[in-house]
């Protein structure tokens, strides 16, 4: 019986070699987005090799994953700063705009900006709805490089469709995202699967999305992602 449990073609045995992959793969995210601009290379090569090893059980996850982070890393890094530079820009007006607002609390009336409190109100809830869109769009952006290889406009594009389209998708992700964050924030030993559990997740929700503008694969095609 015990013999059965941990052979390699166990249930018990395959399950450890999942939970194991998923470690694997989670580490080299990590190392591998330490020079910050690589962030998007290392996303790009974690949803490729998670979808095509986990999920699908087809070729070895170390192999896969630097597969698609060399295959797509200049794509990924322009991606990465044109995402980074313009989150950046709105963070930063928004925290501008959240102190302005605490005066407002704190202060009421004898605030400097309680005069146009309403149009500070309205633009930090502007700002703070574009954020969370941005987070979306790295949802979406990441994967579909994974796949395709898109013109960047259009990458772009089709993520900026998706998120609107898919709209409850597009929250769900967002929410695992952000969930993901809070748990390594707390424990950061999470982050050994922590990575790799979110593009798990996502690719539950972000592949019908994909399917919808993916081709016909051609006859002799191993077109393995058309089974997801």
């Amino acid at each position: 019986m015990a013999g059965n449990l941990f052979s390699a073609d166990s249930p018990f045995s395959k399950g450890l070699t999942k939970i194991g992959e998923l470690v694997i793969v989670s580490l080299l995210w990590f190392v591998t987005s330490l020079p910050v601009i690589t962030i998007g290379a290392s996303t790009t090569a974690l949803y490729y090799a998670v979808v095509k090893c986990l999920r699908m059980g087809r070729g070895y996850i170390v192999k896969e994953y630097f597969r698609s982070w060399k295959q797509n890393l200049i794509k990924s890094v322009i991606i990465t700063v044109i995402l980074g530079g313009i989150f950046l820009l709105i963070w930063s007006t928004s925290t501008d705009l959240s102190v302005m607002l605490q005066d407002m609390i704190a202060n009421g009336a004898r605030s400097v900006f309680a005069k146009d409190g309403g149009k500070y109100y309205g633009s930090y809830l502007v700002f703070a709805v574009l954020i969370l869109f941005m987070g979306m769009m790295f949802c979406y952006i990441f994967p579909l490089l994974s796949r395709f290889d898109l013109p960047l406009p259009k990458l772009f594009a089709v993520s900026f469709v998706f998120v609107i389209k898919y709209i409850f998708y597009s929250v769900a992700m967002l929410v695992i995202l952000v969930g993901m964050g809070y748990f390594v924030i707390r424990l950061p030993l999470g982050m050994m699967f922590a990575p790799g559990l979110w593009a798990l997740l996502c690719s539950f929700l972000v592949e019908k999305p994909i399917k919808s503008i993916t081709p016909e694969p051609e006859e002799d095609e191993d077109a393995w992602w058309m089974r997801l």
